[in-house]
């Protein structure tokens, strides 16, 4: 179940800001995104958005075909 915690927004010089719990925030010097959807703000970690780019770097890697197993002989005596 997902964590709730209310709070309102506020300014902090010339930017909109909220105050995060310590138990739901990220670690120090975490690299964050922030996306707008309607009425909704999200915030998440930089690393989330790089994961499309990572199954592209592997692509140029990948073959596309599996390798075969070869099954070996055992004795299950």
């Amino acid at each position: 179940m997902p964590q709730v915690f209310h709070t309102k927004q506020f300014r902090a010089g010339n930017s909109a800001a909220v105050r995060i719990p310590a138990e739901m925030a990220f670690p120090p010097q975490t690299a964050l995104i922030v996306i707008r959807d309607g009425n909704r703000i999200i915030v998440e970690p930089e690393t989330l958005q790089d994961v499309p780019g990572l199954f592209a770097a592997l692509g140029r890697h990948h073959t596309g075909k599996r390798p075969e197993c070869v099954e070996t002989e055992r004795n299950w005596k």
